[in-house]
């Protein structure tokens, strides 16, 4: 299991209580599966955050992407980027952006808004990229700090 994956579930866990499952909810799509589901017609766009669902009592989604920080940076796609900077055409930008170290020990917390300047600032041109993760970042010890958390901040955003 890749480390982003391991991420997600972790996160999952911890959410999944509060998750209204009669509203669309997706988990480290893939590339290929998303792709599949655009030529269905049941996306827009494959640029698609790890985390999409809708908590209980909320109308609207959520939508966060995970990654694990290698020092200080993420890795990325360059299809991400091109969507999800601000003058990017993607139909699913994350709300929030979760990560941990490589070690597992430290996990964090942005809104999409902290990490414009670094996508927004990117040449990179390969398929692949790293990007600089925001230096204002909130830092807990567990995932279930982080879970905490997310519940928080979505709670007051929808």
């Amino acid at each position: 299991m890749k480390q982003e994956h391991r991420l997600v579930a972790e996160i999952y866990r911890y959410l999944a209580p509060f998750i209204d499952t009669s509203h669309d909810l997706y988990l480290s799509l893939d590339g290929q599966a998303a792709t599949s589901a655009v030529k269905a017609g049941h996306f827009v766009d494959a640029d698609i955050p790890d985390m999409w669902f809708t908590l209980v009592g909320a109308t609207l989604p959520i939508r966060i992407e995970a990654k694990v920080l290698d020092g200080n940076r993420a890795m990325l796609m360059q299809s991400q980027l091109a969507a999800w900077r601000s003058s990017g055409g993607g139909a699913y930008k994350p709300e929030f952006w979760v990560a941990a170290n490589r070690e597992f020990k430290t996990f964090y917390f942005w809104h999409h808004a902290d990490f414009l300047p670094s996508l927004d600032q990117s040449a990179a041109t390969g398929a692949t990229l790293t990007l600089a993760a925001p230096k204002a970042k909130l830092s807990f010890a567990t995932v279930p700090e982080l879970a905490l958390h997310l519940l928080r901040v979505a709670h007051h955003e929808v």
